[in-house]
Formats: C-alpha cells, sequence, structure tokens
C-alpha cells in the first residue's frame, strides 16, 4: 500500500511530460530581462524570443543555443525553453 505522499507524487508525476532537444532543434526562449523586479513592454508582448537552434546539450539540462546567423545566445536550462514548429 502507498503512502499518501507516494500516491501524490505518482498522480503529479503522471501529467509531467519531460522537456528534452536535441542538437538541431528549432527552439524558443523565454524573454529573460536585465531587472527581473520591472515588467517590460505591455501586456501583449511576446514572451518568447527565437527561433534558435540547439547546438550543444549538457548533461544537468542545460543547452547551448544559436540564433539564424550563428552567433551565439548562450546556455539557457531546458525549463526556459520550448520547442518552435515551422
Amino acid at each position: 500500500m502507498l503512502s499518501s505522499l507516494a500516491r501524490m507524487s505518482h498522480a503529479f508525476n503522471k501529467k509531467v511530460r519531460p522537456r528534452s532537444f536535441q542538437v538541431g532543434n528549432m527552439v524558443l526562449a523565454v524573454r529573460r530581462p536585465i531587472i527581473t523586479s520591472r515588467k517590460t513592454g505591455s501586456k501583449f508582448t511576446s514572451k518568447w524570443d527565437g527561433p534558435y537552434v540547439v547546438r550543444e546539450v549538457y548533461t544537468n539540462g542545460a543547452y547551448k543555443i544559436v540564433d539564424a546567423e550563428g552567433l551565439r545566445v548562450g546556455p539557457f536550462i531546458g525549463k526556459l525553453l520550448k520547442r518552435y514548429y515551422s
């Protein structure tokens, strides 16, 4: 018999879909303001930048992404990326 904590954990993990990207995938990245306490733009501006291309996958869940010209944007954690469908 499972404990209540294990049951809650199982119910939550049933709905979670892991995000993993391969090298060459197109992704969108969350727009990160320099000062996070201030909102940038209006409420109708896009929260995503991109599309970017994944160039390298790190073992800790981070990804090195580059833009269309091949300029390095920086490492991003997978939580801040989503797949881009063209």
